[in-house]
């Protein structure tokens, strides 16, 4: 699986050897000029030689920052399995705060949680040594925690010694604080917690894209921590059942917990690569599962669709940033090389035993009723039932939402195209059973 979700380094060395050949092809340039004395052609290869210097920088700015997303990218899809790896809240808040460090190179941070009463409560703090902070150190920066937690809206500010916000705040200067980023903590939109991050150690100010980090961060954070409780208040309740079955049983969750972190960061992951379909997954997922319902699907079958849904485009992880975040029309090769997507989310997910039920949508949810779709042109009842839901759902998703370079379709309109694509592109049976749905909000 590794294999396939993390095709990146590829890509680095493809633009290094881009690189490569355009400085060798300038040098062979400067070799092939005669060396005549004129000093006109001195001043070229001079010039020459300047350009390849700034190729130079060029290539080691662009590695650097391609490595560096890269290193971020990992790091959100893995913290889903590391937060969850021991589900007692402690260790939880532990690797949390660990994470949250590592992952923003802060100098300091902390974490507060918010008690039934509205109180934040202080839990963790740390340095980059990782040695634990007493809560003094961070009394003075209580108000901005309490104004993310009040709005329910992150603060971020890159000078925070010239921001009015902070300017009667004495921890702003006891501390030189400059840049400061403090985020809510949230479960199904309640909030439970904020975590704060202040200066950053080497490398300057906080910007945007620490902000879209952390916030990416903390919505499965939130969740390992508000799991971690309720699976530390269910031992609680029952310390007087040490036996098989109820071990059976928080061995069980502790698995689904887990499981269901790691798949929601995958999509996370994935939705912060292609910004254009941001939110479509989880749209799509819920309609899937409504139109199953009606269809008659429950159970573990309808567990395995809604995997599957969730999962539906897992495969253009594999797919290069050059190819999915292009701006303008692809190629003949490019669009080639897209449509792989389905083959690698069933090599990706098809060694994982508790994913393989849901592997249908993923691998199939390009195939058509006629036989043209693809990967492998199945057509008709050769198309997994899965696969035959999902594509309605997701043509009626694409149209009806606004992407960049087009305004939404009116939902008549879309109707009348499933309607009359019915037949060619989809299960006739399933089209007449979603043009019966009345709610299709989400």
């Amino acid at each position: 699986m590794e294999s396939y979700m993390f095709k990146r380094p590829a890509d680095i060395n493809s633009i290094r050897r881009q690189f490569g050949n355009a400085k060798a092809l300038l040098t062979r340039v400067v070799g092939n000029v005669p060396n005549t004395g004129d000093p006109r052609i001195s001043s070229g290869i001079q010039d020459v030689s300047k350009v390849v210097q700034m190729l130079d920088d060029l290539e080691r700015t662009v590695d650097e920052y391609m490595i560096v997303k890269q290193n971020r990218l990992e790091a959100l899809t893995r913290i889903g399995s590391m937060i969850n790896s021991s589900l007692g809240r402690e260790r939880v808040l532990e690797q949390v705060m660990s994470a949250l460090i590592d992952l923003t190179h802060a100098e300091r941070g902390f974490l507060m949680s918010r008690e039934s009463n509205g109180e934040l409560k202080f839990e963790i703090a740390r340095g980059m040594s990782n040695a634990r902070l007493g809560e003094d150190e961070f009394k003075v920066s209580m108000t901005i925690a309490r104004r993310v937690a009040e709005s329910g809206e992150p603060i971020l500010t890159t000078n925070a010694q010239d921001d009015p916000r902070f300017e009667n705040q004495f921890s702003v200067a006891a501390f030189k604080l400059r840049s400061i980023l403090c985020v809510p903590l949230k479960v199904k939109g309640e909030l439970i917690g904020v975590i704060y991050v202040d200066n950053k150690a080497h490398v300057g100010m906080f910007g945007e894209e620490d902000r879209e980090l952390i916030k990416a961060f903390a919505d499965q954070a939130a969740v390992a921590i508000d799991n971690a409780r309720l699976f530390d208040e269910l031992l609680a309740a029952n310390t007087e059942l040490e036996n098989t079955n109820f071990k059976l049983e928080a061995a069980n969750l502790e698995l689904k917990i887990a499981y269901d972190a790691t798949l929601n960061g995958w999509v996370r992951a994935l939705d912060l690569r292609d910004k254009e379909t941001e939110g479509h997954t989880q749209r799509v997922t819920i309609l899937t599962e409504r139109l199953a319902r009606m269809l008659g699907v429950v159970g573990d079958d309808l567990l395995d669709m809604t995997r599957g849904a969730l999962l539906h485009d897992i495969g253009k992880m594999a797919i290069s940033d050059l190819i999915l975040r292009k701006e303008g029309p692809l190629t003949e090769a490019e669009r080639e090389e897209m449509k792989k997507h389905p083959v690698y989310a069933y090599e990706m997910l098809s060694p994982i035993e508790f994913l393989r039920g849901a592997i249908d949508i993923p691998y199939c949810h390009h195939e058509k009723w006629d036989g043209t779709g693809y990967p492998r042109g199945l057509k008709g009842e050769q198309i997994p039932f899965a696969a035959r839901i999902f594509p309605v759902v997701d043509v009626w998703d694409a149209l009806t939402s606004d992407r960049p370079y087009r305004k939404s379709m009116p939902p008549d309109e879309v109707r009348e195209i499933i309607k009359a694509d019915a037949g060619t592109h989809f299960d006739p049976k399933i089209v007449e059973v979603f043009l019966q749905m009345e709610d299709l909000s989400v």
